[in-house]
């Protein structure tokens, strides 16, 4: 099984001007045989004080193929983080249909732009992982309370950030959520 591991540091009162929530500081996909194997492996990424959400992903398609990349030459990645109200994501009506959220998907792995996209399960799924002290805290659910929650993400390869918002706009939960573009910091691992 596949995971989100999404990593915010320490609470603090500063964040809470933002929205949807805290400022995210990492974020890693982590395979993993349960749940279980997920946590202790989040924990391994996990700074002092620092707070991880994983996230339980469900793949768009059996059969997309996200190994052949057309656009070799680029090199910035982008993680577009797809925000909505989960109860009301398919009753409001902009709402997208789940065939022309995969015929998007499926567009953009076309243009060799994808890296990876899933769809999450419901936030009820999320598990919190806590570091204090040395000691590892785990609590069902998401990190905070918020209106929106993290429903997908989109892993992009693209020239700039202009491209990376382009495909960004056109995804289609934007017209009934938000979709937060993010540039990914390379990892020396």
């Amino acid at each position: 099984m596949k995971y989100l591991c999404l990593i915010y540091p320490r609470s603090s009162v500063a964040w809470r001007q933002f929205t949807p929530g805290p400022p995210l500081v990492a974020a890693a996909l982590i395979d993993a045989r349960d749940l279980n194997q997920a946590i202790q492996r989040s924990a391994m990424l996990l700074q002092r004080g620092a707070i991880a959400i994983l996230r339980r992903l469900e793949p768009l398609s059996t059969e997309a193929d996200t190994a052949n990349y057309q656009n070799r030459e680029t090199t910035m990645k982008y993680l577009c983080l797809v925000y909505s109200e989960e109860e009301r994501l398919h009753s409001l009506p902009d709402s997208p249909a789940d065939a022309e959220c995969q015929a998007y998907a499926e567009s953009v792995a076309g243009s060799g732009r994808m890296l990876a996209a899933e769809a999450l399960e419901p936030v009820s799924s999320a598990t919190t992982v806590r570091m204090r002290g040395g000691k590892v805290t785990i609590t069902d659910g998401p990190f905070a309370e918020t209106k929106e929650q993290l429903a997908g993400f989109y892993l992009l390869d693209a020239q700039n950030l202009d491209e990376a918002l382009e495909v960004a706009a056109g995804i289609p939960a934007a017209r009934v959520g938000s979709v937060e573009v993010r540039p990914i910091r390379q990892l020396r691992v």
